[in-house]
């Protein structure tokens, strides 16, 4: 049975003077089971790494995205395949992903069976020092590589790329910009996190622009874990339309990403590096806080 992103449920509407029996629809939350094959040789192994609730839709993008994010892979070319597994009882919500043998899993995501909430991401000890041990390094800095108006652009066509969320008000949306403004990939889903991996995987299948010219824009508040998938990719800016927590601060000063929360027509926050963000003439003014 195919899983659609988006269901139809009866609700009973009270207003002031009135109640009535009707129909909603829902933004559709179910698990997803990550499987990985991994290995060498003799000692090939199938190992339960993580459990998600997602919204149906895009997940092999979502488990391919997963698995960069969290430094299991560092490209598409130590993957053999990522399918539904047609052997489970529930196919749809099972993603096998088959790893190149020379391939080593980290032994933080092997010694736990991870949870992935809509809510909060991985539930596991990651800490900013731990991004560096897993590869991450500080992204270049240009000054003046993005114009305010572009990021004004960017917020315009998020709104219009979230169709899921129109129908439900339910999800979240997570799109990549070229430093013009124009709209290269959007992914939605119940969960933030869910929404920026399935855009990682999508991009770095196939990705067709420089990390270095684009920006990701989010519908939720900038976390910890949303910043840290961001530096991994390489992307130099990232965009949310709430608020910025104390660590995804912190660690987008320690990567030298730029972060921006709070994004409106009106204006913006800077949270960090907003010399890549260029002060042009006539262009509304934005808030700068503690940039480093």
């Amino acid at each position: 049975m195919t899983r659609t992103p988006v269901a139809s449920t009866n609700v009973e509407r009270i207003e002031r003077l009135r109640r009535e029996q009707t129909s909603d629809l829902v933004a559709v939350e179910e698990p997803l089971q990550i499987i990985v094959e991994h290995g060498e040789g003799h000692a090939r192994a199938e190992t339960p790494l993580a459990m998600t609730m997602r919204t149906p839709g895009h997940d092999r993008d979502l488990v391919t995205g997963f698995l960069y994010a969290e430094g299991v892979i560092a490209g598409t070319d130590e993957l053999i395949s990522v399918r539904h597994c047609a052997r489970s009882e529930t196919p749809d919500n099972v993603v096998r992903a088959v790893l190149r043998e020379h391939v080593v899993v980290p032994s933080r995501l092997l010694e736990r069976n991870l949870t992935v909430t809509s809510a909060c991401g991985v539930c596991g000890e990651r800490t900013v020092e731990s991004l560096s041990k897993d590869g991450c390094t500080q992204i270049p800095v240009a000054a003046d590589a993005f114009r305010p108006m572009v990021v004004r652009r960017a917020l315009a066509l998020l709104e219009g790329s979230q169709a899921w969320f129109r129908h439900t008000g339910g999800t979240h949306g997570a799109a990549l910009f070229d430093d013009d403004g124009e709209l290269l990939r959007h992914r939605e889903d119940v969960g933030r996190h869910n929404a920026l991996d399935k855009l990682v995987g999508a991009w770095i299948r196939d990705a067709t622009h420089a990390s270095a010219n684009c920006f990701v824009v989010v519908s939720s508040r900038a976390s910890f874990e949303l910043v840290q998938k961001t530096v991994r990719v390489g992307f130099p800016m990232m965009v949310a339309i709430g608020a910025a927590s104390s660590l995804a601060v912190e660690t987008a000063r320690r990567f030298d990403l730029t972060l921006v929360g709070f994004a409106r027509e009106s204006g913006f926050n800077v949270y960090s590096n907003g010399e890549r963000i260029a002060l042009e003439a006539n262009e509304p003014a934005f808030a700068q806080v503690g940039a480093g």
